[in-house]
């Protein structure tokens, strides 16, 4: 099988608070350039604040999905309602934490999704992606893009989670991904890369959230709620296999950084 096209794009959103300057240097991975129509793509990111203060951040991927990633500016919202759902971290979620200067923060096996690519689908689309602080202010990144194209071709796989969902494997430019589709929407939901030519089997494994994924003589473990997999090797869990090495780094990164700043305070 070919290696997915893995883009990586660094951006660099500021904004003013009080004296202090606040930046951030946004890694955002997308794992493939291109979506079908009905596709909801997803991301993951690592968050380095470049400014001179520190900057609040979620605790709980889900809570900095909710209140503080958005897509295109949240165009959706207002500024009411993005301030109501900001300090929703702090009253219903986790709580927030402070990223120091310099340090890095990626957020584990999470997938983030690029929510309002499908109400745009065109062959490019352009979007920005922006992390809301707090009383309006944003780090914005530089404009991102997508192709959106016409699979080559489109397999079924099997129906599974009481016929509410489908499995199907789409191949476009080389590639073959793996999604879950929606029976009743035709909204596409990508799982992971699979081989260009080996057959797909799908069985039940120990519950009704977990499906055991065969490509070929190699298996991955599904859960159909959390959308991710739970096992797998390297060459299927992309999103995996990337936050991990990803963290790594970060570890490694924040550690130095901590260390320096200790003896330059001796």
């Amino acid at each position: 099988m070919k290696k997915c096209c893995m883009m990586i794009t660094l951006f660099i959103g500021s904004a003013s608070l009080l004296l202090a300057e606040t930046n951030a240097l946004i890694e955002v991975k997308l794992f493939k350039d291109w979506v079908i129509k009905g596709e909801l793509s997803f991301c993951n990111l690592a968050i380095r604040n470049t400014g001179t203060e520190s900057i609040l951040l979620a605790k709980a991927a889900s809570d900095f999905c909710y209140g503080q990633l958005y897509i295109n500016k949240a165009k959706h919202f207002d500024e009411l309602e993005l301030e109501r759902r900001y300090q929703e971290i702090t009253n219903d979620g986790d709580g927030f934490f402070s990223l120091p200067p310099d340090e890095i923060q990626v957020y584990e096996g999470r997938k983030f999704y690029l929510s309002g690519l499908r109400d745009i689908f065109s062959d490019e689309m352009r979007f920005t992606v922006s992390v809301y602080l707090g009383k309006e202010f944003w780090l914005d990144s530089e404009s991102l893009m997508y192709q959106g194209v016409v699979p080559d071709s489109e397999e079924y796989i099997a129906t599974i989670a009481s016929n509410l969902w489908g499995l199907a494997a789409v191949t476009c430019k080389d590639e073959r991904w793996l999604y879950k589709k929606s029976i009743t929407s035709n909204n596409y939901y990508p799982i992971c890369p699979v081989s260009l030519t080996n057959k797909i089997r799908v069985e039940p494994h120990d519950n009704k959230d977990l499906f055991k994924i065969w490509d070929g003589d190699k298996s991955m473990i599904y859960h159909i709620r959390q959308s991710v997999l739970i096992e797998g090797s390297d060459e299927h869990n992309v999103l995996g296999k990337w936050t991990r090495e990803r963290k790594q780094r970060a570890e490694a990164d924040n550690a130095e950084v901590r260390r320096k700043k200790a003896e330059e305070a001796q």
